[in-house]
């Protein structure tokens, strides 16, 4: 933080973007908030790259699309750099399009400018105690993208413990998951009852579970069926 002479700390912030219509809206949103200080504007990334290199400001209030460098590229840079910059991604385009982009590239904020007169201010606040700040009106798109990849990434790991099963072993598995007893499985396989108990454990020993239930899981989560 910054001390000025009347004694409150001020949090330091340059503006980047490159329509100096929107600069001005932002400084007009800020205008009133107490403790910011607007320390420069930027019209493009590698402007932006080199004012955080020589104002060494808290905050940049990035936008994504921009000529010369993006925003993307320009925050990834300032990372690269050691540069203790926390940046806000503050943006018009398509919310899901870049939200992703600009927290991969080391944003720790995020606001469309449709929402930056109610947003704006307080992922400052957020963002200088540390904090990170998704506007709420973004946040379902991020929650059903974690969601996802969550779901995608157990899918993944799910096909590559079923790919270690022998066919035979896959067949009684997925009939596992149908609920089908020991016996039912032996009369439906034409083997005996020993044969499948010595084939579940092998199942068991092969994907990490460590019960039937937890095959016919693993069986659903994979997509095996009696065709794969």
């Amino acid at each position: 933080m910054t001390q000025d002479a009347s004694g409150p700390e001020l949090t330091t912030v340059i503006i980047v973007d490159d329509d100096p219509m929107v600069r001005q809206q932002v400084r007009l949103v800020l205008d009133g908030a107490p403790h910011v200080s607007i320390v420069g504007e930027a019209a493009d990334g590698a402007a932006a790259v080199d004012l955080a290199t020589s104002m060494k400001p808290h905050i940049v209030l990035m936008d994504v699309s921009m000529p010369v460098m993006t925003g993307i590229d320009a925050t990834r840079a300032l990372k690269e750099r050691g540069n203790p910059a926390r940046v806000i991604a503050l943006t018009a385009m398509d919310h899901d399009e870049v939200l992703f982009d600009m927290l991969g590239a080391g944003a720790v904020g995020f606001v469309p400018k449709e929402y930056a007169g109610e947003d704006l201010e307080r992922a400052i606040r957020h963002v200088t105690i540390g904090a990170g700040f998704v506007s709420p009106h973004c946040q379902p798109a991020l929650f059903a993208k974690l969601t996802h990849t969550q779901e995608t990434a157990a899918q993944r790991e799910a096909q590559e413990l079923v790919a270690t099963l022998s066919p035979r072993e896959r067949e009684v598995a997925v009939l596992i998951a149908t609920g089908a007893p020991r016996a039912a499985i032996a009369h439906q396989l034409y083997v005996s009852e020993s044969t499948i108990k010595s084939q579940v454990e092998s199942i068991k020993t092969k994907t990490l579970r460590r019960s039937r239930e937890e095959i016919a899981v693993l069986v659903e989560r994979a997509g095996l069926t009696r065709d794969n």
